[in-house]
């Protein structure tokens, strides 16, 4: 309403226009705080809605299964004079090793090169500067040498035959290694994805009852999912071995390892609509 306008009401007019227009304003805010519109957050796909309108609940699945692949980090570490003198003799030992695991049922398929290193071996010592051959200890200098050459040749061994840890372990010391970093007993893939797939089912369907149950309690209905997330943990057993010393491990009585059980575990996060 523009003045001159406000000026042929008159004053009384202007005044009662005011207040109608007051009275609509009113309204209309007292229509919004009664019947609000639900807010929506779209996060990528996923649409959440406020907290008071969601349940959350966590499930878990858990088994423990037998491993059924044995994998052993093993190899070789030579120091001579010269690279290709530590080289000559790390192959040499490498391939009587490798002639001792397939001997034993190991397919070469399944002996890999993890690591492979030839580096210069170096000492620090004091020499006395060539314009003062008999100096003192205090004017003489710190100098590098090389005194050497070493090469590091590591394998990884696998082998679905478990009882055979020991043999495969005894039977490549005693061919020439002279590191043994790890005996582990595990999964193969295929058998690790089954199992975990099957406890994601489990958790997700163990978060849905717990849902479920916790709606029950509030006198109120589970709908939609929401969100949802999954972790998986997998934790293999400690291995254990009858002496300490891989390098000193053949003797009479044989290496013993034992596979022991590994345990795998799912947990879901799962975000729920409460059903009106």
């Amino acid at each position: 309403m523009t003045k001159e306008e406000c000026k042929i009401l008159g004053d009384e007019g202007f005044k009662l226009t005011l207040f109608f227009l007051g009275i609509i304003l009113v309204g209309a805010l007292i229509f919004s705080m009664v019947n609000p519109k639900q807010m929506q957050v779209s996060v990528g796909d996923i649409v959440t809605t406020p907290e008071k309108d969601v349940l959350y609940a966590d499930g878990m699945a858990m088994r423990k299964v037998s491993p059924d692949l044995l994998r052993i980090g093993l190899g070789v570490e030579t120091q001579e004079l010269t690279a290709a003198q530590s080289q000559s003799e790390n192959g040499a030992k490498i391939n009587a090793i490798k002639a001792s695991l397939m001997a034993n049922g190991v397919a070469e398929n399944n002996i890999q090169t993890s690591q492979y290193s030839v580096y210069p071996v170096t000492t620090n010592r004091k020499v006395c500067p060539s314009s003062n051959p008999g100096c003192a200890d205090w004017e003489a200098q710190w100098v590098q040498e090389v005194v050497g050459y070493k090469t590091v040749h590591m394998l990884t061994v696998e082998n679905t035959n478990l009882d055979s840890a020991g043999t495969l372990v005894d039977s490549a010391v005693r061919a020439g290694a002279n590191k043994v970093d790890s005996v582990s007993f595990t999964l193969k893939d295929a058998t690790r994805k089954g199992i975990e797939d099957s406890l994601a089912a489990e958790a997700m369907a163990d978060a849905k009852a717990k849902a479920g149950r916790i709606a029950s309690g509030l006198g109120v209905q589970v709908g939609k999912v929401l969100s949802a997330s999954m972790n998986r943990y997998y934790y293999p057993e400690p291995v254990y071995r009858n002496m300490m010393g891989a390098a000193e491990a053949s003797y009479d009585g044989g290496t013993g390892f034992s596979p022991g059980e590994l345990t795998l575990t799912a947990y879901s996060s799962v975000a729920f609509e409460i059903a009106q």
